[in-house]
C-alpha cells in the first residue's frame, strides 16, 4: 500500500462522518446512544469541521509531488488519530457511549494511527 491509498481510504471515511457531524449533529450524537444537548451539538459541529479540514489535507496531499508535504500531512494525521484514539478509549471506558464507539471510533482511529505511523516512522521512504 502507498500513502496516497491510505489518504483515499481515510478520505472516504472522513467525508461522510464530517458531513454528518456538521449537518445532522443530533442524529450523530444519538447514534452513539447519547442525548443531544446544545453543548454536544456545538462540539459535534466543531469536530465535523475539523474532520472535513483534515479531509481536504488528504485530498490535496494525495496529489502532491512533494515528499516533505506528504510526510508532514502523514504526521499531522498520525497525531490527530492518536488523540482521537485516546479520547475514544476514555469515553468508551467511562460508559457514556454505546457499543458503536468501538468499531466507529476506537477501531477506526487505531487502524489509521497504525497506518500513518507506519508511513512516517517505519517506512518514511514510501511517503
Amino acid at each position: 500500500m502507498k500513502l496516497k491509498q491510505l489518504f483515499m481510504i481515510n478520505l472516504f471515511i472522513a467525508v461522510p462522518i464530517g458531513l454528518s457531524c456538521v449537518f445532522i449533529p443530533g442524529w450523530t450524537v444519538r447514534l452513539y446512544g447519547m442525548i443531544p444537548d446544545e453543548g454536544k451539538i456545538w462540539v459535534t459541529r466543531l469536530a465535523g469541521g475539523s474532520i472535513l479540514g483534515y479531509a481536504s489535507l488528504m485530498w490535496f496531499g494525495r496529489k502532491s509531488g512533494s515528499y516533505k508535504a506528504r510526510r508532514a500531512i502523514a504526521l499531522a494525521l498520525f497525531i490527530q488519530d492518536i488523540v482521537g484514539l485516546t479520547g475514544s478509549l476514555i469515553i468508551q471506558f467511562s460508559g457514556l457511549m454505546n457499543f458503536l464507539g468501538w468499531p466507529l471510533n476506537v477501531m477506526t482511529y487505531g487502524l489509521l494511527a497504525l497506518g500513518y505511523g507506519y508511513f512516517y516512522f517505519i517506512k518514511p521512504g514510501k511517503c
